[in-house]
Protein backbone atom coordinates (compact mmCIF):
# COMPACT_ATOMS: atom_id res chain seq x y z
CA UNK A 1 0.00 0.00 0.00
CA UNK A 2 1.18 3.37 -1.38
CA UNK A 3 2.31 5.58 2.19
CA UNK A 4 0.28 8.38 1.30
CA UNK A 5 -2.94 6.11 1.60
CA UNK A 6 -1.33 4.68 4.38
CA UNK A 7 -1.48 7.88 6.36
CA UNK A 8 -5.03 8.99 5.13
CA UNK A 9 -6.19 5.67 6.19
CA UNK A 10 -4.64 6.21 9.76
CA UNK A 11 -6.14 10.21 9.81
CA UNK A 12 -9.72 8.77 9.14
CA UNK A 13 -9.36 6.24 11.94
CA UNK A 14 -7.59 8.37 14.53
CA UNK A 15 -9.11 11.62 14.16
CA UNK A 16 -6.95 12.85 16.28
CA UNK A 17 -4.02 15.46 15.18
CA UNK A 18 -2.13 17.03 17.90
CA UNK A 19 -0.86 20.72 16.42
CA UNK A 20 1.67 22.43 17.90
CA UNK A 21 3.13 26.11 16.91
CA UNK A 22 5.10 28.32 19.41
CA UNK A 23 6.75 31.88 19.30
CA UNK A 24 10.34 29.80 20.06
CA UNK A 25 10.62 26.53 18.18
CA UNK A 26 13.58 25.74 20.11
CA UNK A 27 11.60 23.09 22.35
CA UNK A 28 8.92 21.47 19.55
CA UNK A 29 11.33 18.46 18.52
CA UNK A 30 11.23 18.01 22.70
CA UNK A 31 7.24 18.59 22.43
CA UNK A 32 6.75 16.32 19.09
CA UNK A 33 8.82 13.16 20.95
CA UNK A 34 6.25 14.05 24.12
CA UNK A 35 3.14 13.72 22.14
CA UNK A 36 4.63 10.29 20.24
CA UNK A 37 5.31 9.20 23.65
CA UNK A 38 2.07 9.46 24.89
CA UNK A 39 0.65 7.41 21.89
CA UNK A 40 -0.24 10.44 19.33
CA UNK A 41 1.22 9.24 15.57
CA UNK A 42 -0.43 12.91 13.76
CA UNK A 43 1.41 16.18 14.48
CA UNK A 44 1.32 18.90 12.68
CA UNK A 45 3.42 21.62 12.88
CA UNK A 46 2.21 25.04 12.15
CA UNK A 47 3.74 27.56 9.69
CA UNK A 48 3.22 30.51 12.11
CA UNK A 49 6.08 28.95 14.31
CA UNK A 50 9.37 30.33 13.50
CA UNK A 51 11.47 27.76 11.81
CA UNK A 52 9.07 25.58 10.87
CA UNK A 53 10.59 23.94 7.77
CA UNK A 54 13.53 22.81 10.09
CA UNK A 55 11.23 21.28 12.74
CA UNK A 56 8.79 19.30 10.48
CA UNK A 57 12.33 18.05 8.85
CA UNK A 58 14.18 17.58 11.96
CA UNK A 59 10.83 15.46 13.71
CA UNK A 60 10.58 13.91 10.59
CA UNK A 61 14.54 12.41 10.30
CA UNK A 62 13.58 12.00 14.29
CA UNK A 63 10.39 10.11 14.40
CA UNK A 64 10.44 8.72 11.38
CA UNK A 65 8.62 5.47 12.22
CA UNK A 66 6.74 6.52 15.53
CA UNK A 67 4.70 9.48 14.20
CA UNK A 68 3.45 11.33 11.02
CA UNK A 69 4.60 15.03 10.88
CA UNK A 70 2.50 17.45 8.90
CA UNK A 71 2.49 21.01 8.24
CA UNK A 72 -0.54 23.69 9.16
CA UNK A 73 -2.14 27.26 8.82
CA UNK A 74 -0.20 26.96 5.00
CA UNK A 75 -1.91 29.70 2.80
CA UNK A 76 0.10 28.86 -0.37
CA UNK A 77 1.20 26.67 -3.18
CA UNK A 78 4.56 27.45 -2.51
CA UNK A 79 4.73 27.13 1.61
CA UNK A 80 3.29 23.72 1.07
CA UNK A 81 5.44 22.79 -2.04
CA UNK A 82 8.48 24.19 0.77
CA UNK A 83 6.65 21.99 3.37
CA UNK A 84 6.29 18.63 1.71
CA UNK A 85 10.07 19.38 0.60
CA UNK A 86 11.05 19.63 4.23
CA UNK A 87 9.30 16.25 4.72
CA UNK A 88 5.77 17.03 5.83
CA UNK A 89 3.40 14.23 4.81
CA UNK A 90 0.10 16.06 5.20
CA UNK A 91 -1.13 19.43 4.39
CA UNK A 92 -3.36 21.73 6.45
CA UNK A 93 -4.83 24.97 5.07
CA UNK A 94 -7.62 27.10 6.92
CA UNK A 95 -8.72 27.63 3.24
CA UNK A 96 -9.56 27.11 0.04
CA UNK A 97 -6.26 26.62 -2.36
CA UNK A 98 -6.53 25.02 -5.72
CA UNK A 99 -2.98 25.34 -6.34
CA UNK A 100 -2.20 24.61 -3.26
CA UNK A 101 -4.15 21.02 -3.99
CA UNK A 102 -2.36 20.65 -6.93
CA UNK A 103 0.85 20.67 -5.42
CA UNK A 104 -0.19 17.92 -3.02
CA UNK A 105 -1.27 15.80 -5.41
CA UNK A 106 1.94 16.51 -7.73
CA UNK A 107 4.11 15.35 -4.25
CA UNK A 108 1.81 12.35 -3.88
CA UNK A 109 1.14 14.35 -0.27
CA UNK A 110 -2.39 14.36 1.60
CA UNK A 111 -4.11 17.87 1.17
CA UNK A 112 -6.77 19.01 3.86
CA UNK A 113 -8.26 22.20 2.62
CA UNK A 114 -10.61 24.97 4.94
CA UNK A 115 -14.08 24.86 3.07
CA UNK A 116 -16.94 27.00 4.69
CA UNK A 117 -19.61 27.53 1.37
CA UNK A 118 -21.18 24.59 -0.60
CA UNK A 119 -19.37 25.76 -3.61
CA UNK A 120 -15.81 25.55 -1.50
CA UNK A 121 -16.28 22.53 -0.47
CA UNK A 122 -17.51 20.98 -3.85
CA UNK A 123 -14.47 22.03 -5.33
CA UNK A 124 -12.28 21.00 -3.14
CA UNK A 125 -13.59 17.76 -3.48
CA UNK A 126 -13.48 17.76 -6.93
Amino acid sequence: MEKKTQNLELVKQTRVIAIIRAKDSAQLINVVGALQEGGVRLIEVSMTTPDALRVIGEAVKTFEHEAIIGAGTVLDAETARMAINAGAEFVFSPVFKPEMIEICRRYSTIAIPGAFTPTEILKAWE
